[in-house]
């Protein structure tokens, strides 16, 4: 993929899962406590869609299955949230290109509602003015080509570098305006930044266009991405609330211990999301391949943050996206008009790497001050305040520190993928969205990697 296809697919998508807070009407089943699962049952622990569909495809082969979910939900990380009045995604939100992707065939086999999003129709302020879209359009086209210099620099030189190493060796031997610099950070800052969840100054020259894509627009679910869990988990054995705290395996068996019950089967499917294997907080006995605990650990951890503004009334124009350049570094720069997919006057602001960390630590007051200072440089004091506010905290969530894995970072290559998607003595099968060299990061790629691990077993 060239650079320029790389920008255009960033242009083109918003990727990112995380938890679903919906509450199904199915009845799951209790666990008695020391249960002996019989030898022939496979265990799939985590219910997001990568455990869900190992899960499925495991049921379809006659398999005995149960799924161990710590939570106590489904979805992982997935999440729909009705506490304003309507769905609101603070995970995952869109199926990102639509054309032969698994997850559009799900949604119309569940005839499920999907509605496209347009990122041309995008409004960009500086300083509090609006941008002509020719100036914006430029502003891409000089950041496709940076990227492409910049990575074909890269290529040249014998040791992996930073991104941002290769961005700046480009931009000291071009002549840019102060205008022409500002577009292009922030296309860099909300494309690439906010897309791969990582800094350039992280993501590795070499590596950072890692995986494939599917053709076609974005498509998100204006009722709620978790009507795709709550289909997926129909007629499965699920067990809520079973955090699980160690997996040992050996003797042809695989015992899960969780802090209520311990489960035992032939064999078991880990959809742990990175950020919790990097924790330490579940035990393998015996310890994980030599390989694989330096696979985690060279994977980098993304984060993007989402928060959710419900205003008394619409004061922003029709465009979908909202963007914003300014000169306060604190600013949060991108915005979904979201009262385009619902009747509410609701936007939502979108912030990724660095800056998505740093947000964590604002008190409510400071975080909702803070993005209401730059939307009155956009639209006017007099703008009301939100009525009310949801916010994601992902570097803390203890079921995922971190809202997905990263691009590659430097020195890394997507070899670590690979050898994190390996079965371990034929007991312990991987699965979930870091697993996947070909479409990490997204929903598709989670989907995949567990219907993948299900067809080893």
């Amino acid at each position: 993929m060239s650079s320029i296809q790389l920008l255009n697919h960033l242009y083109h998508r918003r990727r990112f899962l995380q938890l679903s807070l919906f509450a199904t009407g199915l009845a799951w089943a209790c666990s008695p406590a020391n249960q002996k699962s019989d030898p022939g049952k496979v265990l799939v622990i985590g219910a997001g869609i990568a455990g869900l569909a190992a899960a499925r495809k495991l049921q379809s082969q006659g398999k005995t299955v149960t799924v161990l979910e710590g939570r106590d939900r489904l979805g992982g990380r997935i999440v729909t949230n009705r506490s304003l009045g309507l769905p609101i995604d603070l995970g995952a939100s869109w199926i990102h290109g639509v054309r032969r992707n698994p997850i559009t065939k799900l949604a119309r086999d569940f005839q499920l509602t999907t509605l496209p999003t347009d990122y041309e129709s995008l409004q960009l302020f500086l300083d509090g003015r609006v941008l002509s879209p020719d100036i914006v359009k430029k502003g891409r086209k000089l950041t496709e080509r940076l990227l492409s210099a910049a990575t074909s620099w890269g290529y040249q030189q014998d040791e992996d570098v930073s991104l941002d190493a290769g961005i700046q060796q480009i931009l000291s031997k071009k002549q840019f305006s102060v205008q022409e610099q500002q577009v292009i950070k922030w296309w860099l800052d909300s494309e690439v930044v906010g897309d791969l969840a990582l800094d350039l100054d992280q993501l590795s020259l070499h590596e950072w266009q890692e995986g494939k894509e599917f053709s076609g627009d974005d498509y998100l679910f204006p009722n709620g991405y978790d009507q795709i869990i709550e289909k997926l988990a129909a007629d499965l054995d699920l067990r809520l609330e079973e955090k699980v705290v160690e997996i040992k395996y050996g003797n042809q068996e695989v015992v899960v211990t969780t802090e209520n019950n311990s489960f035992s089967g032939a064999a078991a499917i880990v959809t742990l999301p990175l950020g919790v294997l990097k924790s330490n907080t579940v035990k393998f006995n015996p310890p994980l391949p030599p390989a694989k605990q330096q696979a985690i650990k060279r994977l980098a951890v993304g984060l993007f943050n989402k928060v959710v503004l419900l205003f008394p009334q619409q004061f922003w124009d029709k465009q979908e996206i909202i963007g914003s350049i300014s000169q306060n570094p604190t600013n949060f720069h991108y915005f979904l008009n979201y009262a385009h997919y619902q009747d509410k006057p609701v936007l939502i602001a979108f912030t990724g790497g660095s800056y998505a960390r740093l947000i964590e630590s604002l008190s409510e007051s400071e975080l909702v001050a803070a993005i209401m200072g730059n939307l009155r440089q956009m639209y006017g004091k007099t703008i009301p305040n939100p009525q009310a506010v949801l916010r994601t905290q992902w570097a803390t969530e203890p079921f995922a520190y971190g809202s997905y894995s990263a691009s590659l970072p430097v020195g890394v290559t997507s070899t670590e993928r690979e050898i994190l998607a390996q079965s371990v003595d034929n007991l312990l099968f991987f699965a979930g969205e870091a697993t996947s060299s070909n479409y990490p990061g997204t929903v598709h790629g989670a989907f995949l990697s567990g219907v993948k691990a299900a067809s080893e077993i």
